[in-house]
């Protein structure tokens, strides 16, 4: 990538300046306050964005910070670069509520899309998190030698843990685990709500044989009731049919031999024939009220032999209804039966999430092992090409060194293995440098970011300063490198390097450029 024009249309001091750069080194000079490290956030800021921190840590964040100056709800900017042979203009509103990028190809006219990754394969796949740890380096002047050794030990230790900062295994792990654990808890709900419905299913059988031999006991009593009550209605039914046969016959009897005697006394012993007539009248009232009283009784026989009969249909109606109810019981208790074989046998879910939980342990071991493994080789990749990068720094003063499990790096003298707080703050600056730049190769092999240099150089000594540039012409595509002094311009007109100048002073106009 080589970037080829800046416009910050409104960002921090700048209002409409545009700062052209040109492949190789790039001088961007100007003092104090000019607005250096404002360019060097824009560049940070147009690929990637700014974000606004909350509460009080918004009050001095980069977003607040570079705010413009004058109108700052308008904070825009763009940049012109080369990726891929072909022509891009990035813009991007920088305002915390919108923060929008639109994304163009000026050779082909065609619009692209920023949400989608066009940008991102622009970049190589690079991340922010990549572009400061690799193609950006801020200021080193104020660093102490323990805190420069310090910051290269976590440096380090970062980059052996965290990969290639894009491809985290251990947030990978992470992720991992808590899908894990989520189809472990999967898992768990699903034998609990089985087991849940198990007891339910239980329970209902239960119950539902409770029911049935319930209706069954009232059946069998039912039964029980009416043989009972036929076997007493046929004696009561006898003993009356006796009653009735032997009244009648008695009753004749005597009133055919209480009228014999009536007619007998009459022509024997001259009584009045009023005896036997008053026997006859007598015997026809007995009669009369005899048939009259069994008329009533049999009357009252058929209305109660009707209540019997009503009482037994509705009987015989609640034995209908309790027989489909303990049909309905018992199908219900054979369906139940049924789904709880089912249910027993129903273990898809659980089935399922075992065997999520067992892969997902096998892609954890597997991801564990797998990233050990790139990490060496990549850990050895950084440790080779950073001594190679050092040693042509250094112009073989150094050639090797070593970093140790505990991320201490010490430098091969010849003679023996110094430590970087036995050596100068200027060569540890040198191994910081060259570690930041082998991990650029390594992270950004699908498209190399312009290095951008921050008063980087400001406590090399003028022969540190001069390999360092001398590498970077020979090895980098573009280099922009914003600083206060003019030691690097004439230091790159004493090696005979060709450089673009940008002159800046505090109107953040462009003063000067060849």
């Amino acid at each position: 990538m080589i970037i080829k024009e800046v416009f910050m249309k409104n960002f921090g001091k700048f209002h409409n300046e545009r700062l052209r750069f040109q492949p190789g080194i790039n001088i961007v000079y100007g003092g104090n306050e000019s607005g250096k490290s404002t360019l060097y956030t824009f560049f940070q800021g147009i690929f990637f964005g700014l974000r606004r921190k909350r509460g009080v840590a918004s009050r001095t964040d980069t977003y607040t910070r570079c705010l413009p100056w004058e109108n700052p709800s308008w904070y825009e900017g763009s940049v012109l670069f080369e990726a891929g042979k072909k022509d891009f203009r990035l813009e991007r509103n920088f305002e915390s509520r919108s923060q929008e990028a639109e994304l163009y190809c000026v050779t082909d006219g065609e619009k692209m899309s920023v949400e989608e990754g066009d940008l991102e394969i622009l970049l190589g796949g690079a991340t922010q998190r990549i572009y400061e740890n690799t193609a950006a380096i801020g200021q080193l002047k104020t660093r102490t030698e323990e805190g420069l050794t310090e910051e290269l030990r976590e440096y380090l230790t970062n980059f052996q843990t965290e990969g290639d900062f894009r491809l985290d295994p251990g947030a990978a792990l992470d992720r991992l685990k808590d899908r894990r654990k989520e189809w472990e808890k999967e898992e768990k709900k699903a034998r609990e709500k089985k087991e849940r419905a198990r007891e339910k299913l239980l329970d209902r059988i239960q119950y539902t044989r409770e029911e049935i031999e319930d209706l069954e006991e009232k059946l069998e009593r039912s039964r029980e009731s009416f043989r009972d009550i036929g076997q007493d209605r046929q004696e009561e039914k006898s003993a009356e049919d006796r009653r009735e046969s032997s009244f009648p016959l008695v009753f004749a009897a005597l009133f055919f031999l209480g009228f014999l005697a009536g007619c007998a006394g009459a022509i024997f012993f001259q009584l009045s024939w009023l005896i036997p007539a008053l026997i006859f009248l007598l015997g026809g009232a007995f009669l009369f009220w005899y048939f009259r009283d069994r008329g009533e009784k049999a009357s009252a026989r058929s209305r109660k032999e009707q209540d019997r009969a009503i009482r037994n249909e509705r009987k015989k109606g609640q034995q209908i209804t309790w027989k489909e109810a303990l049909q309905d019981k018992r199908n219900l208790l054979y369906n139940l039966q049924e789904e709880l074989e089912e249910l027993e046998n129903d273990n898809e879910k659980i089935l399922k999430a075992q065997k999520e939980v067992q892969s997902i342990s096998l892609a954890e071991k597997m991801l564990a092992k797998a990233a050990g493994n790139l990490q060496s080789r990549r850990g050895n990749f950084l440790k080779e090409r950073t001594w190679e990068i050092f040693g042509e720094l250094t112009q073989g003063r150094y050639q090797r060194g070593i970093i140790d499990e505990n991320f201490q790096i010490r430098l091969d003298t010849g003679d023996r293995y110094a430590g970087l707080h036995q050596v100068s703050q200027g060569t540890a600056e040198q191994v910081y440098f060259a570690l930041r730049m082998a991990a650029g190769e390594l992270l950004c092999r699908e498209e190399e970011l312009p290095v951008i240099l921050d008063e980087t150089f400001a406590m090399y000594d003028d022969k540190r300063l001069c390999e360092a540039l001398e590498w970077l012409h020979r090895n980098r595509a573009q280099v922009i490198l914003l600083t206060c002094t003019r030691r690097e311009i004439e230091a790159l007109e004493s090696l005979g390097i060709p450089s673009h100048q940008v002159d800046l002073q505090i109107r953040a106009g462009i003063k000067s450029s060849s």
